[in-house]
């Protein structure tokens, strides 16, 4: 099965060009037919530069958006462009690492909906005391709010069957306010539990990236999308939620 594989990105150009390279190389490794397709999400660095250079190499696309930076409504849009029965994406800082690319693409072979790689399934992440303990917590919150069977929601390293990830994300829509921020992520693996889908979760090696954009100021201000998301599941109780 071929794979679609995505990089999001907002100004990273440090970084950009070495890092597509290490991807493009790892997919090269997996003997499939594939395309990376770069995500730019409104950078006003150089990375719209270095994008297009790339994408001149075989099977490599540069998709840039201009209403951003979105967190991942924008990774949402590009996601559906795939071309490819298995879709999979990546956090361009390769915090997790890359040795775990052929079983994250397997995992879909073998059958299941999603595969997710995590950072609390027998191995340590290394990270800062704070990120860490906030972390837990929001993992911890959302297992009990939601029932979720997911220990780590939040590990940007997804693959999904094409089809599955285009049902969930015609479900969960577009936010055009951006409040949805980096909760897209587990938003969506809580729908796919609720639709049934089958979920494998595996663990990885993970470390913080020199790139990370994490702000816990910043994070809270999902608060308020998270409780009326819950609210939408009581409503429709089993139905797809809009």
């Amino acid at each position: 099965m071929a794979v679609s594989f995505f990089l999001p990105f907002y100004n990273e150009a440090r970084i950009l060009e070495k890092n597509v390279l290490c991807i493009y190389n790892e997919l090269l490794k997996l003997k499939k037919d594939f395309e990376l397709v770069l995500v730019d999400d409104s950078s006003t660095d150089n990375c719209p530069k270095i994008g297009q250079k790339l994408s001149k190499k075989k099977s490599i696309r540069y998709l840039r958006f201009d209403n951003g930076p979105s967190r991942r409504e924008n990774l949402a849009l590009a996601l559906k462009e795939a071309r490819y029965e298995i879709v999979a994406f990546s956090d361009i800082d390769l915090s997790t690492d890359l040795k775990y690319l052929p079983r994250l693409i397997n995992e879909i072979s073998k059958g299941v909906d999603i595969a997710t790689g995590s950072r609390y399934l027998s191995i340590k992440p290394k990270r800062g005391v704070l990120r860490a303990i906030y972390s837990t917590a929001y993992n911890s919150f959302l297992r009990f709010y939601f029932s979720s069977r997911v220990k780590d929601h939040q590990c940007g390293f997804k693959a999904f069957r094409k089809s599955a990830l285009i049902s969930l994300l015609e479900e969960m829509r577009y936010d055009k306010s951006f409040r949805r921020g980096w909760f897209w992520d587990a938003e969506l693996l809580i729908r796919a539990q609720k639709n049934g889908l089958r979920v494998s979760e595996f663990p990885v090696n993970w470390k913080t990236g020199s790139s990370s954009t994490f702000e816990i100021s910043r994070e809270i201000l999902i608060i308020p999308y998270i409780f009326k998301f819950k609210e939408k599941l009581k409503r429709y109780k089993g139905r797809k939620v809009k």
